[in-house]
């Protein structure tokens, strides 16, 4: 009944470990590096955005966008992705969380901010809301 519980701490602990040991090889020559990636769909959010969002700018059409964030664990650093859903694959943004879109991202990501490491992990954070 409980083997889900067990079946995440297990994951967690791994996660924890590769994020530990990319932070710990982080500053070696790429050659000998190892890198771990964490990425993510945010919510959508309207541009401009504030939090206690009240008055005239209420009631205005904000721009919509999506945020696609790729953590750099070893450089403790976060790559930000903001894709307006005009501009993104299908109509009114519907594929903008789709495959090609993310594969794009992570292919960037690595090439630029990973590339020459040794190894390199990767985990996503997956959260449904229905």
């Amino acid at each position: 009944m409980r083997s889900h519980i067990v079946l995440a701490q297990k994951e967690r602990d791994l996660y924890n470990s590769l994020i530990k040991k990319a932070k710990e090889t982080s500053h070696l020559c790429p050659a000998e590096r190892s890198n771990h990636f964490t990425f993510d769909f945010a919510q959508s959010v309207g541009i401009p955005h504030h939090a206690r969002q009240m008055g005239p700018l209420y009631f205005a059409s904000l721009r919509k966008v999506h945020i696609f964030g790729m953590r750099i664990d070893g450089q403790s650093r976060q790559l930000n992705f903001l894709i307006d859903e005009n501009e993104s694959i299908g109509a009114d943004g519907a594929n903008a969380q789709g495959p090609n879109a993310v594969i794009s991202m992570i292919d960037y990501a690595l090439n630029t901010h990973g590339c020459e490491d040794l190894s390199c992990t990767i985990h996503a954070i997956i959260v449904r809301v229905s």
